[in-house]
């Protein structure tokens, strides 16, 4: 019988598992073909073949693109679902663009993407019991500058405040929190929310929110451990590696470059956007860096060439938690300047995917609003293939396994 949300939430009711979900447009279905063989894993564990996500994790948290998927999640969707979902909003919403996406209009129409998510969400809310286990969901609050990071956890400071205080969270539409956390800028616009209302229930106060990416947040995984420990989140979860585990899942990973002599030739708005993305990316490279320092992960993501892979380190003597990152680099190859020159050699994903791509393939691999079914289903099969590389037997490691897995 699956556990109700007070049974992920509470801290007394055993060990707990995070599953962490980062940004990245549509590259989101390659978190999802990740998703598949370790849906099917912890199916064959349970003898339950339509187990889902939500029965195993007792959180559930993403960042744009992962707070669409971390959102479906919990409200019970499987993954399959999740990947039909996906299908339609590439060639909906990425099919076409509407604005130059820097100066004049943002690149895409939000209301092709709130039709899209409507439809799973609905009007329901924070607060819905249709919530099978814990959410979080990652924005920025522009006019204040300040980062939401909203859950449904019931003791919460503003998930429900007395009356006469601020907006409760539980109130908040889920449709309108996950667009909110997926306005990135130039793809699309801020989402406007009203966030204070007077005593007769009438907006006196809006919120301006844009992606989460923003305020450090695309790999929330660093936010997702604070909420798990820090007293003021209330969720009061013990640490070490026995008793909390932590699965953080990229869209794949990509050093973003320029060419130093074509960067200084941009207008300042386009030299900003390459300055925001490199933001991003170094944001999430330091959450997987600091996750590793207070772990030891079985399959360690290679950081850098200074700190390599932080194989054997911990920083916090003993670790605060089991962690495993999963991901893959989206290598590229020159393209050939001529017809019939030498193919070089296979890259790391061309491995997985056991076949070689042209390199303009390769390229398109990285970018967040390429909705095309083709590249869609190559993220699929390329996820798929990273997935099970990490997920077997041993992972998540059996000893968090559900009880009563066992006992059946």
């Amino acid at each position: 019988m699956p556990r109700t949300l007070f049974e992920h939430l509470s801290p007394d009711t055993g060990a707990k598992r995070i599953l962490s979900l980062d940004g990245g447009g549509v590259k989101g279905a390659l978190t999802l073909g990740m998703l598949r063989p370790l849906e099917a894993e912890l199916r064959s564990r349970s003898g339950a073949p339509d187990l889902r996500l939500c029965d195993y994790y007792d959180l559930i948290g993403g960042t744009s693109t992962g707070a669409i998927i971390a959102a479906g999640l919990a409200l019970g969707l499987s993954v399959e679902e999740l990947v039909d979902l996906y299908m339609r909003i590439g060639p909906e919403v990425f099919g076409r663009s509407s604005g130059d996406g820097v100066f004049l209009q943002s690149k895409f129409d939000t209301k092709k993407l709130r039709r899209a998510l409507q439809g799973v969400m609905a009007n329901k809310t924070l607060g819905s019991e249709d919530l099978k286990t814990g959410l979080a969901i990652h924005a920025k609050r522009i006019d204040t500058g300040s980062a939401w990071v909203i859950t449904n956890h019931p003791l919460g400071a503003y998930y429900d405040p007395p009356a006469g205080g601020v907006y409760p969270n539980k109130r908040y539409r889920l449709v309108d929190l996950v667009l909110a956390s997926a306005a990135a800028p130039t793809f699309f616009d801020e989402v406007v929310i009203d966030v204070e209302f007077d005593e007769k229930r009438r907006p006196i106060q809006k919120g301006y929110f844009i992606d989460g990416a923003v305020s450090a947040n695309n790999n929330p995984s660093q936010q997702l451990l604070l909420l798990a420990l820090e007293p003021a989140y209330k969720f009061g979860w013990a640490s070490g590696a026995d008793n909390l585990m932590m699965t953080s899942c990229g869209t794949g990973a990509r050093r973003p470059q320029v060419n130093g002599r074509s960067y200084r030739g941009l207008p300042p708005g386009l030299r900003g956007v390459h300055a925001l993305r490199a933001m991003i990316y170094d944001s999430q490279v330091q959450a997987i860096a600091m996750l590793q320092a207070l772990s030891e992960p079985k399959k360690p993501w290679r950081i850098n060439s200074e700190l390599g892979e932080m194989r054997g380190v911990c920083i916090s003597g003993a670790p605060l938690l089991d962690y495993q990152r999963m991901d893959v680099w989206l290598d590229t190859k020159p393209r050939p300047k001529r017809r019939g020159d030498p193919q070089p050699p296979m890259t790391g994903l061309e491995r997985i995917l056991g076949r070689e791509l042209d390199a303009h393939v390769l390229e398109a691999l990285d970018l967040m609003d390429n909705g095309s079914v083709e590249n869609l289903e190559l993220l699929l099969e390329l996820g798929e293939g990273v997935g099970r590389t990490f997920v077997d037997a041993n992972y998540p490691d059996p000893k968090f396994d559900l009880a009563e897995w066992r006992r059946a």
